[in-house]
């Protein structure tokens, strides 16, 4: 039971990577508040977690990460209700809008960069204030993106706004190490989930040609799961990443190694 008597906060937890993430948390002993922006999404996640944890703490809490305010009083709510906060996954995140620079809507460019940067930011900086209060310093880890660390075509508001949440990772980093906080990234390559599906599922006839293009995306031949992300955040909140501060982790299957976007693996 890593994380026994610890209290964490998941953002984006309705689906994917979120979901997967809060199942794992709650199975190593959590309580958990859980953001989501849909409440079916959010009441199926609770759903499973009990199904396998029956005495979890879960708290469920509408909030979307790009509202201030709402970002606020939900991790004040979350506190509250916990006695204390621990660690924050704040993975909530929107993919891009695809086009070029000289393309794009910037409309939806400013709300690719709101949702996964500014969404980011409220929800860290509500959190470290809540970890200062308890005084048990703690562990914020971001989902971040392969797209935070290497350059994607067609992809420019969520590149940039990944890079972006990377370099928010490394302040708080600078800033609150020695008061006891750490700050991480997780960097996904091409995940098996809904978001990915939806992107990518319609551009193919058959079933094959779809299995094919997920096969060519990264050396390992294959698309990650959502329980491998959830592996590395478990282990990065946990203490056992006690020293481990200001990293941004690849989960890729070797995408950046290879620098596996201009390269066919089928």
């Amino acid at each position: 039971m890593k994380l026994h008597g610890k209290v964490g906060i998941v953002t984006g937890a309705g689906t994917g990577i979120g979901r997967a993430c809060a199942r794992r948390f709650a199975g190593e002993g959590a309580k958990l508040a859980l953001f989501d922006v849909s409440d079916n999404a959010l009441r199926e996640t609770k759903e499973m977690i009990l199904a396998e944890n029956p005495d979890a703490g879960i708290l469920c809490l509408n909030v979307d990460v790009a509202d201030e305010a709402a970002v606020m009083r939900g991790v004040e709510e979350a506190a509250g209700a916990f006695g204390r906060l621990d660690f924050a996954h704040n993975n909530a995140g929107v993919m891009m809008t695809p086009a070029p620079v000289g393309e794009v809507d910037s409309a939806k460019w400013e709300r690719v960069m709101r949702v996964n940067l500014f969404g980011a930011f409220y929800c860290s900086k509500y959190e470290i204030q809540q970890m200062l209060r308890f005084g048990n310093g703690g562990s914020i880890v971001f989902t971040a993106s392969v797209g935070g660390l290497i350059g994607t075509p067609g992809a420019s508001d969520y590149v940039c706004s990944k890079h972006a949440v990377i370099g928010l990772m490394k302040s708080i980093m600078c800033d609150y190490a020695d008061r006891g906080i750490r700050s991480n990234a997780i960097c996904p390559g091409q995940i098996e989930t809904p978001m990915w599906d939806a992107i990518n599922g319609s551009k193919f006839s058959t079933p094959g040609d779809y299995a094919r293009f997920n096969a060519s995306q990264n050396p390992m031949r294959r698309l990650g799961l959502p329980e491998e992300i959830a592996a590395a955040a478990l282990f990065l909140v946990s203490d056992e990443a006690s020293h481990i501060t200001g990293v941004a982790l690849p989960v890729d299957g070797g995408h950046v190694a290879t620098n596996a976007t201009y390269f066919d693996w089928s």
